[in-house]
């Protein structure tokens, strides 16, 4: 029987810790365990959003993928900007700092 990974449970303003519910299986598929929906995604909007559930910072992580990509950092910043978007609806994220 394997020992499941636990995650880091991120400490919300109010200071108690809010148990994060995403699950990311390679980099393609992300399994909310609050809702039981799987979602698709690319390689990079996997980037993004395990970037975004370390901490990094949305400034830091436009620099990262303007590195990791080779796109203009507008580009980089816009991308950020269309997958929070769209991500918006999905309760889980919001522990991910949108």
């Amino acid at each position: 029987m394997n020992a499941r990974k636990k995650s880091k449970v991120p400490v919300a303003k109010t200071g108690k810790a809010k148990p994060l519910t995403l699950r990311f299986y390679g980099d393609e598929f992300i399994f909310d365990t609050t809702s039981g929906m799987f979602y698709r995604i690319s390689a990079s909007a996997s980037f993004i959003l395990r970037s975004l559930q370390a901490g990094m910072g949305p400034e830091r992580l436009a620099d990262e993928i303007q590195g990791r990509y080779g796109i203009p950092r507008a580009a980089a910043v816009r991308d950020i900007e269309l997958l929070r978007n769209d991500l918006a609806g999905i309760e889980a994220l919001d522990q991910v700092r949108l």
